[in-house]
């Protein structure tokens, strides 16, 4: 999509889903415990005080609460230790508390809590038993959306289920936190509600599979990746603490309203866990809708929202300059990580296959399985009959995606969505790709570009920079000082939305 509205900086996503969190946790404060029958009669409209904790209005709970201490454990330099200490001094210090003062504790959070603090030591102290299912984990495990992001699947699902466990650590709770955060990934990306949901079914029970998850859990959650949940009607959603109810609930709320506030009325209305299903569809809600859309009224009584909004910029600030921090070899001479997942490099083939079978192994060794070519056919010796020769050799399985460019021109809308696309689907799905052209230049450079604003939420100016910094170790730098190559290219990063 070509236009010149900005797209939301890292901070910004990262304060419109706390803040969204906070006030979808504070809006259900007053009615938790309260049936849907009660709600029927007096539904939730407005930011209301006291109730159920006898609070005053925009008090958030233990929900908020943990959420916070999890995001605080990033912008301090992750570790799941200090992700469980941070929990502990909630609890048993008031840390991150609205006021104070906990007053609002889950049953498994709390005896995990108590694990933990009667052994220093002790890192994931959740319950395993099927009946250690609530909400727990869940509720709290929006920060990560935001962490690791471009690290293999197998990596992301072993740090949700590590995070969750410090609470809760059933398998089926850490499912359902993966799910929940392949939602977040995809309208971080620019996906509507919908399409972040198709994306969802269509590739997460291929991801449970190669997760190895027992083929019983997996069964679990079918019912939720249908692709038809937001046909059903109210009267099957269920809203209690347990983790599937709370995931199917929050799912269905955000796929049946259009604007965040009735989305997070929607969710509290349903009755029962009202903070919690509040708090984890408010969290996707504001992430997709932004702060903006957040009442004025609801966000000027909310508890210590300038702590929160203090949070976002210190993850943000923390997060932000991790692309350009890894220090990972180049496989070939001219070539560079823009992620950690995509190389960027020149023309990995040659007229002697002797030299392009070193190149081709060069980057096979570097991890690489997806090869991204942008020249056009005929433009150069092909190599792609070779890549599969050498990878049989290796037992190795590659995938060849031919996106043709025309040499220092501007891919036409469709192919630059399609490539973006497909360079998603295949971090998505673990795997590292190279993205060349000729030289690496122009069409790799304005590709790459491209990918670090949808995908990255850089603007254009910073995304240029990136590519000017790791541009510098290029062996070819010396003589070709810039890329992407042309003014037209250049622009086109520099607009991209």
């Amino acid at each position: 999509m070509l236009a010149s509205t900005p797209v939301p900086s890292l901070e910004n996503q990262l304060r419109s889903a706390l803040l969204g969190l906070a006030v979808g946790d504070a809006l259900g404060v007053p009615v938790e415990f309260v049936s849907r029958t009660a709600r029927r009669h007096d539904p939730v409209l407005h930011m209301r005080a006291f109730g159920t904790h006898h609070q005053p209005a925009g008090t958030w709970s233990d929900d908020a609460s943990l959420t916070f201490c999890l995001a605080e454990s990033i912008a301090d330099g992750f570790s799941l230790a200090k992700v469980a200490h941070n929990c502990c001094l909630w609890y048993y210090h008031n840390f991150w508390t609205p006021h104070g003062r906990v007053f609002d504790i889950g049953v498994t959070t709390r005896e995990a809590l108590s694990r933990l603090q009667a052994n220093p030591d002790l890192i994931q102290a959740g319950g395993t038993d099927e009946y250690s299912n609530g909400n727990g984990s869940l509720m709290r495990i929006l920060p990560l959306a935001f962490y690791s992001t471009e690290t293999s699947l197998q990596s992301r699902f072993q740090l949700i289920f590590d995070v969750s466990a410090i609470t809760h650590g059933h398998i089926r709770s850490a499912v359902a936190c993966f799910l929940y955060l392949e939602m977040a990934s995809h309208l971080r990306a620019g996906h509507t509600p919908a399409e972040a949901y198709a994306l969802l079914c269509e590739q997460a029970p291929a991801q449970l599979k190669v997760l190895n998850i027992p083929a019983n859990e997996i069964k679990e959650f079918e019912y939720l990746l249908t692709g038809h949940l937001a046909d059903l009607p109210e009267q099957v959603i269920r809203s209690g603490g347990y983790v599937m109810h709370t995931l199917e609930a929050a799912l269905w709320c955000l796929l049946r309203y259009n604007t965040y506030a009735e989305t997070v009325l929607a969710a509290v209305n349903l009755g029962d866990d009202t903070d919690t299903t509040g708090a984890v569809t408010g969290g996707l809600a504001g992430l997709y809708y932004g702060d903006v859309a957040i009442p004025a009224e609801w966000l000027s009584v909310l508890a210590r929202r300038a702590n929160i909004e203090d949070l976002a910029q210190r993850i943000a600030a923390t997060l932000a300059p991790a692309l350009s921090k890894a220090a990972v070899p180049r496989p070939l001479p001219n070539s560079y990580w823009a992620t950690p997942n995509i190389l960027a490099c020149e023309y990995p083939g040659d007229r002697n296959p002797a030299k392009a079978t070193v190149k081709l192994n060069a980057l096979l060794d570097a991890g690489i399985t997806d090869f991204f070519d942008l020249t056009e056919v005929h433009e150069l010796v092909p190599y792609d009959i070779l890549l599969q020769q050498v990878a049989v050799t290796r037992r190795q399985t590659v995938h060849y995606h031919r996106f043709s460019i025309p040499d220092a021109g501007l891919p036409d809308e469709a192919t630059l969505e399609a490539i973006l696309a497909s360079l998603a689907d295949s971090v998505a799905a673990g795997r590292k790709a190279a993205v060349h052209c000729w030289g690496g230049i122009g069409r790799t450079g304005t590709v790459i570009g491209c990918y670090l604003v949808r995908y990255q939420k850089f603007s254009g100016s910073e995304a240029l920079a990136h590519i000017a910094h790791e541009w510098k170790g290029v062996e070819k730098s010396c003589r070709i000082p810039r890329s992407p190559e042309t003014d037209a290219q250049f622009r086109l990063v520099e607009a991209f939305h």
